[in-house]
C-alpha cells in the first residue's frame, strides 16, 4: 500500500507540474489591430503605481485572448485608446 500511494503521489506532482507549464504559456493573438494602434497585453490597469494617464475605450478584452489594441492620442502620450483586437489575421 506504501508503494502504491508513493507511486499515486508521483504521478499526481507530475501531473500538476506538466499542467502548470501548459497554462504558463502566451496564447497567440486571434485577431490584429487597425492601422494607429499596436497589440498589447491585457492588465489591471486601476493600478499604474502613480502613473497619471487616462484610459478611453474598452478595456475588456472581449474575445479573450488576452490582447487589446492601444493607441496614444494625446501630445504628451497620457491618453490610451483601448479597443479589442478584432481585424482578422491574414
Amino acid at each position: 500500500m506504501k508503494k502504491f500511494l508513493s507511486a499515486l503521489s508521483f504521478v499526481v506532482l507530475v501531473a500538476l507540474i506538466l499542467s502548470t507549464a501548459v497554462f504558463a504559456q502566451d496564447n497567440a493573438p486571434v485577431g490584429g489591430c487597425p492601422d494607429g494602434f499596436h497589440l498589447h497585453h491585457v492588465m489591471d490597469h486601476d493600478n499604474h503605481n502613480g502613473h497619471m494617464h487616462q484610459h478611453v475605450g474598452s478595456a475588456a478584452d472581449q474575445n479573450g485572448d488576452g490582447y487589446l489594441c492601444v493607441s496614444h492620442v494625446s501630445v504628451n502620450g497620457n491618453i490610451h485608446v483601448h479597443i479589442d483586437n478584432n481585424v482578422p489575421l491574414n
